[in-house]
């Protein structure tokens, strides 16, 4: 299954992409933002960036049972290496509450895409599921 996002900058797209994975697993909108987490990837180039967020997303789903649904991303590129710091807002996933979409395995790099241009950015992302 495909994830495309959009945004008015790469960390808007990032964001959007996270939202975009949340929004296979369950309904966005039932989650509340009521506990904050802070997350931080680090990697070579943004296609592996982009795979280690999303896959820090799964982590906290399958470890933990957290669903987000705010996220603020920041994107740096220190030396030879992007970091990513993000502030994500979610609550533990309740059923009955939240409803079960389609459970994604892993994130991919198959055919993966990403494109920025000034005051635009397009991720594609294919979810293994």
């Amino acid at each position: 299954m495909y994830v495309q996002a959009y945004g008015r900058s790469l960390e808007e797209a990032f964001e959007n992409a996270a939202l975009g994975l949340t929004g296979v697993v369950t309904d966005v909108s039932r989650i509340r933002p009521e506990q904050t987490v802070e997350e931080t990837v680090e990697a070579e180039d943004l296609q592996m960036l982009l795979y280690k967020w999303l896959e820090a997303i799964l982590v906290r789903l399958d470890a933990e049972q957290m669903v987000f649904s705010v996220f603020n991303v920041k994107i740096e590129r220190e030396s030879c290496k992007y970091v990513l710091k993000a502030v994500m807002k979610g609550e533990r996933f309740k059923p009955g509450w939240h409803t079960s979409g389609t459970q994604v395995k892993a994130v991919t790099l198959h055919d993966m895409e990403i494109e920025e241009y000034p005051g635009k950015a397009r991720i594609k992302v294919l979810l293994d599921i």
